[in-house]
């Protein structure tokens, strides 16, 4: 499961694969996976440093 981050409102949530359709703002939106395995990212999961 990876870490998905809506570029037009910066929604954040968890899944397998990112919908096609933001849940926040109900836009066709393109996410990007922010999702972080390493220590420097304080085993939240999230890379914070990703925008």
């Amino acid at each position: 499961m990876g870490e998905w981050k809506c570029q037009e409102c910066g929604y954040t949530m968890s899944a397998d694969a990112p919908p096609k359709t933001c849940p926040q703002c109900r836009k066709e939106c393109e996410f990007v996976d922010v999702s972080c395995y390493i220590p420097d990212c304080g085993n939240t999961g999230r890379d914070s440093r990703l925008k």
